[in-house]
């Protein structure tokens, strides 16, 4: 599973601005605000986020 954090989009649950994407094979993916995001999801990105800025 892929997750990042965005700015792009609305939450598929509530419609509030996206923070969180979780995504998908074949073109798929889950928009997150900061209040549905699943703990996966945001740990995933949290890390990803982690790993790219020590580039």
């Amino acid at each position: 599973m892929n997750a990042v954090k965005t700015h792009v989009g609305r939450c598929d649950t509530c419609g509030k601005p996206a923070a969180y994407a979780q995504l998908l094979p074949n073109n798929r993916r889950f928009l997150y605000c900061d209040e549905h995001v699943p703990a996966l999801v945001k740990r995933e990105a949290d890390k990803r986020e982690a790993t790219e800025k020590t580039r």
